[in-house]
């Protein structure tokens, strides 16, 4: 019998602070171990804050068969098939305010539409991002056409960690028309309402004709809460915010220290799997 009395068929993991170091790599260990789970028939898949061409490179190195959660669940998209699966934009009035207050009070600030990243001028910051996400932003001339289009996700960054500027101004709307997480201690995302890696979850399992119950959440931050609560399992790394740590039912280890193996090996595979995994079928 499995720890906590059951065998999971389905395991989802945020990507950063979680799944890859600091170099944003995956361990060899965590390699093994996921191939392990998939080879003995489990589904394993991503949920993330990070639009497409900043996830294709581990769909691939993974061999992810299965939907993946983007945009901290505004998007499911199967790279497989190409096919968009579910997605959510905002409203063209906060894309306008958000505008509005960027121009007002000057921060590094990412527009997400047509799964492409827009900025109104390249940064340090912004440039330090394209670099871990390994994506190229384009720079708008003119930002109305953004209040036309489909915009997914606003994405700020500020190094010093002060959002108040942009929490006071969109609080009129906060929770009703868009929603505020912060997903790393530097970065504060603006979503659709309703919008989380939780919900977009119960969707995806649903869809993948899989229970709840049966799914493995891993994460390391306040955006992975409901994604944890809602999963059978939900787990927090060793390096997770305090408050994911409360709600989670067990603790792995630091991304730094393969934490995706270290809950596969414990929670998923069993006796000569286990044994080929650590060796790599040697």
């Amino acid at each position: 019998m499995m720890p906590f009395g059951r065998p999971y068929r389905m395991i989802v993991t945020d990507i950063d602070g979680t799944l890859v170091d600091m170099r944003q790599m995956i361990s060899e260990q965590n390699k093994r171990m996921i191939g392990a789970f998939q080879r003995q028939g489990g589904i394993f898949t991503l949920a993330t804050g990070r639009i497409e061409d900043a996830v294709r490179h581990f769909v691939r190195e993974l061999d992810i068969r299965h939907p993946v959660i983007l945009y901290n669940g505004g998007k499911i998209v199967d790279f497989g098939s190409g096919e968009c699966l579910f997605e959510a934009v905002l409203d063209a009035g906060v894309v306008r305010s958000a505008i509005r207050l960027f121009e007002t009070v000057p921060m590094d600030a990412i527009f997400y539409s047509d799964r492409k990243p827009w900025v109104r001028r390249m940064t340090p910051v912004i440039e330090e991002y394209m670099k871990k996400d390994q994506v190229q932003c384009r720079v708008w001339e003119d930002p109305e056409f953004l209040i036309r289009s489909k915009v997914n996700k606003i994405l700020v960054i500020r190094e010093n960690r002060d959002f108040s500027a942009v929490t006071e101004a969109m609080r009129p709307i906060a929770g009703t028309e868009c929603a505020l997480v912060r997903s790393e201690p530097t970065y504060l995302e603006i979503l659709p309402p309703g919008v989380s890696k939780g919900r977009a979850l119960k969707m995806l399992v649903h869809l993948l004709g899989v229970d709840l119950g049966d799914v493995i959440a891993i994460g390391d931050n306040l955006n992975d809460l409901e994604m944890i609560q809602a999963a059978g399992l939900g787990v927090a790394v060793e390096n997770a915010h305090p408050e994911l740590k409360v709600h989670a039912r067990y603790i792995a280890s630091s991304h730094l220290d393969h934490a995706v193996a270290d809950v596969i090996e414990k929670f998923c595979l069993a006796g000569e799997s286990r044994t080929d995994a650590r060796t790599g079928g040697e």
